[in-house]
């Protein structure tokens, strides 16, 4: 339907992004039915915000042509993941197919309960839940995307009666026979998917298509642990829970499917995370990581950039508030950015900011800006401040660039700095640290340093207390 292009664009701080952009071809573009279908997706995916689901920025027309903006997932969908397992004659591992399709079902749940900005459900069904729309990134990251046939209440395009959409081999009984459908649907979808990759086959394999709906329709296929009988038995349960012909056998939610495959990962391999995934998807493309790496420094970004960034064609819409998009076609405000550090340094830094070295708010002091970075250090022993009663300890009694023994050290930032101390030996330091251990005085700097919690304290407010 589309060519698909890596993309960069800016956020409003200048920082670059990629993005994944498809444009739709040519000659799919004058059909009215069709574009109507892509913004039914980009409605429906710009709303749903979850880490398992792809997002989407904008459905846009510019010069005549049509073009998606969506999240760039750098990584490999499961369908090309599949096809080198069945080259290398091996099965995804029990514990990644599990993870990956735990994630996903958590996306679905998110897709099956998501309402609209008025509290009303969506009832999104996303129809099309098979391997080649689920993408594992080089990371772990798994998404789930592709809404272009999601059935949901704000589809403008809606499925005749006996006609179907989707993959027959991972369609659910009722979607092949052309029934109407609900979330339960995608569950099966699922289950195919999950069988699929403990396996190699779809559960639904046969010489043509009709053959193939008859199947699906029967819903019987080859027990998994007939295939592969390493498989534990309560994985081939999950997964033939998911495949019942019932529905009212089903898991009746997405969420009680994420919950029995976590509970399975948990007990079989407890100490799995998400980077266990990223390393076998890596180890799998290591040969395609570098060439698309390669690929990428042989391409040189055009220093003109056209500020005709089209039409958006999911706002407007009074039943449907579509999201901002996040990006902009050049990255206008760098150079606004870092010209005004000093004054972003008097305001409130969002969370996505760049800079995150600067304090909020400026401390006064003695009527002028007081500088953290331009003060002394000192670090002191903690028991000798508390002795003090939480007063400083006289300059006469205390050398830069000392710690002692105690863990509990307070540093103490001053606004007049000491004279700096004369610089020592290696030897006379440690001789020094030497008799400061029978003497109970200040050690020379360690790890301990880093161990210890940091106090800045404004003098002349204690003075003046």
């Amino acid at each position: 339907m589309a060519e698909i292009y890596r993309a960069r664009t800016f956020d409003s701080h200048g920082t670059p992004h990629l993005v994944a952009v498809k444009r739709v071809f040519a000659h799919l573009a004058e059909d009215d039915d069709f574009i109507q279908m892509l913004v039914d997706e980009a409605k429906i995916a710009s709303v749903l915000r979850h880490v398992n689901i792809a997002r989407v920025y904008e459905f846009a027309r510019s010069g005549g042509e049509y073009f998606i903006s969506m999240e760039h997932v750098d990584g490999k969908d499961m369908r090309t993941t599949l096809e080198r397992c069945r080259q290398k004659k091996k099965s995804v591992p029990a514990e990644h197919a599990s993870y990956i399709c735990a994630e996903i079902a958590a996306g679905l749940h998110a897709a099956h309960s998501a309402v609209d900005a008025r509290h009303r459900p969506l009832r999104i069904i996303h129809r099309d839940v098979s391997p080649s729309n689920v993408i594992v990134s080089y990371a772990g990251e798994v998404k789930l995307c592709d809404f272009g046939i999601a059935k949901a209440t704000l589809s403008r395009v809606q499925t005749r009666t006996g006609v179907i959409k989707g993959k027959v081999k991972y369609m659910s009984p009722e979607q092949a026979l052309g029934r109407k459908l609900d979330h339960r649907s995608d569950i099966f979808s699922l289950g195919a998917s999950l069988y699929e990759m403990l396996t190699r086959v779809p559960p639904f394999v046969a010489s043509n298509e009709m053959d193939l709906l008859i199947k699906v329709r029967d819903a019987k296929y080859r027990p998994i642990r007939e295939l592969e009988p390493e498989i534990p038995e309560e994985l081939e349960a999950i997964c033939d829970r998911c495949l019942t012909r019932s529905r009212a056998n089903r898991y009746q939610t997405a969420a009680e499917v994420e919950a029995d495959l976590r509970a399975f990962l948990s007990a079989y391999f407890p100490n799995y995370s998400r980077s266990h995934l990223g390393r076998f998807v890596r180890k799998m493309f290591a040969t395609e990581i570098e060439k698309e790496l390669r690929m990428l420094e042989e391409y040189v970004l055009d220093e003109v950039v056209s500020d005709d960034v089209g039409e958006n064609l999911i706002s407007g819409d009074a039943e449907f508030e579509s999201a901002d998009v996040p990006f902009q076609p050049k990255p206008t405000s760098v150079s606004i950015a870092l010209g005004h550090v000093s004054e972003r340094a008097e305001s409130d830094f969002s969370s996505d900011s760049e800079f995150t070295t600067l304090p909020k708010k400026p401390v006064e002091q003695r009527g002028a800006q007081f500088s953290v970075h331009g003060q002394q250090t000192q670090i002191l022993d903690g028991r000798a401040s508390r002795r003090a009663n939480a007063h400083v300890l006289p300059a006469s009694e205390r050398a830069p660039g000392i710690i002692t023994a105690d863990h509990a050290a307070h540093t103490i930032i001053r606004d007049a700095a000491p004279a700096p101390a004369a610089p020592r030996s290696p030897a006379q330091a440690a001789a020094q640290g030497s008799d400061a251990r029978t003497r109970g005085q200040p050690l020379h700097i360690d790890d301990d340093l880093h161990e210890a919690p940091t106090m800045i304290i404004n003098l002349d407010r204690i003075r003046r207390r």
